[in-house]
């Protein structure tokens, strides 16, 4: 098998190439996806403050806060029962509130896995790049090593584009 060193060179820069630019989409699409998550959970949690049984003082400071957590673990301490409503607004209240909880669970995991993303893809470029000179200048292309890191970088770059595949799926799914 004749191997040269520019068969390195180009599957180690398209393998970065690849990622920074699926990486940069998947920006786009999940930061685009979480604004319209965020204003659908400040939509709800405006409604579940409106009705809320909870001390008004606490939820003026939540609102202004913005840590809708605290406005679901308060709220639903005080039971999320209003008895100055009626049993149909508290129903809806109700519904709205598990919506409010939904969208503060989704945007905590949509962004999570964006980071979680963002620690797998930075290493595997800056592996494949840094690799570049490495198996150029260090190793003859049939080295067993040189084809090591190769194989590990490209099963690497796989598993990036997987998770990408998998983060996208929640993004447009949910």
């Amino acid at each position: 098998m004749d191997i040269d060193h520019s068969v390195y060179f180009y599957t180690y820069s398209t393998i970065a190439q690849t990622l920074a630019g699926a990486f940069g989409f998947l920006v786009a699409a999940v930061v685009f996806r979480l604004q319209a998550i965020s204003a659908q959970v400040d939509q709800f949690a405006e409604q579940v403050l409106k009705g809320s049984p909870a001390d008004p003082a606490k939820l003026r400071e939540i609102q202004v806060a913005g840590d809708w957590n605290r406005l679901i673990t308060l709220h639903a301490g005080d039971n999320q029962f209003n008895p100055g409503l009626s049993r149909e607004r508290n129903e809806l209240m109700d519904l709205q509130f598990q919506q409010l909880r939904h969208g503060v669970r989704l945007l905590a995991r949509l962004r999570s896995a964006l980071f979680a993303s963002l620690y797998v893809t930075g290493p595997v470029i800056l592996i494949a790049i840094a690799a570049i000179p490495i198996t150029h200048f260090c190793f003859d292309p049939e080295d067993p090593f040189a084809v090591a890191l190769l194989t590990a970088c490209i099963l690497a770059a796989g598993y990036c584009l997987w998770s990408y595949f998998r983060l996208m799926l929640q993004v447009f799914v949910h």
